[in-house]
């Protein structure tokens, strides 16, 4: 009896301990080399040089926060994109919804999601969606903000809803930094750590392939679903506790 009700508590403060965190997926926060823009083209004071992004989710919406290197308050003309594949039937490894020279391949198929976002003129977002044969929008993301600084952050939630997504599903996405014309590509990608392009209208492909890179993301439980188990391991604790007393 004492194993066992050693063995509830463990479980209970494990669950407890799970709480903090819970919502934030096991790769998460994602990481980027700093420096990594060829020196040929202009880095927008560092603002056009990814340094990471933290994803994190609820159980109705997911929310990518990118770190940028510089900022975007004195040179405010960089774009930043984000493409996602979820694994859906309607989806293209090639293009995406702003028509840049980025593709993305992943191990679940190409690219059906693209979020394109400017931090200029008060800033502004998309959501663009693969329908199987063109690119759907641009609708609204739930939400996007921007903090300036000596590194400044860019925060898009998005509905799990609007990206097809469901808890412990998992999709595949990459994050780049562009130019403000609409044939610049992506002069910094998230997901590798090394120079992306060497000229502003080359192609660039996220993928899983040595030299460049794609990151993963599995949706998880929120927090509170992680404390009602906790409390139930404490519950059946105590019960155990208050029928041994009585014996």
């Amino acid at each position: 009896m004492k194993k066992f009700l050693l063995s509830t508590v463990v479980l209970a403060s494990m669950a407890m301990a799970s709480v903090s965190y819970a919502a934030q997926g096991t790769n998460s926060p994602y990481t980027d080399a700093a420096g990594d823009i060829d020196g040929s083209i202009a880095t927008g004071g560092g603002t056009l040089d990814i340094l990471g992004m933290e994803v994190t989710n609820n159980a109705t919406d997911i929310t990518f926060t990118l770190t940028l290197n510089g900022n975007i308050s004195t040179t405010d003309w960089g774009n930043f994109m984000i493409g996602i594949s979820t694994g859906s039937t309607a989806s293209v490894d090639t293009g995406n919804g702003w028509n840049r020279p980025i593709e993305l391949n992943s191990p679940i198929g190409g690219m059906d999601y693209w979020v394109g976002s400017w931090v200029n003129s008060g800033g502004g977002s998309q959501l663009w969606s693969y329908n199987g044969t063109s690119w759907d929008g641009p609708s609204a993301l739930a939400g996007y903000s921007f903090n300036a600084g000596a590194t400044s952050t860019i925060t898009y939630t998005l509905t799990l809803a609007s990206l097809g997504l469901s808890i412990d599903d998992v999709f595949y996405f990459d994050a780049y930094s562009s130019g403000g014309g609409g044939g610049d590509s992506a002069v910094d990608a998230l997901a590798n750590p090394n120079v992306s392009i060497t000229s502003w209208g080359g192609p660039y492909t996220s993928e899983v392939n040595p030299g460049t890179g794609l990151n993963s993301y599995q949706v998880v439980p929120e927090p509170s679903t992680y404390a009602l188990l906790a409390l139930s391991a404490m519950g059946l604790a105590g019960y155990v506790a208050r029928r041994r007393t009585r014996k």
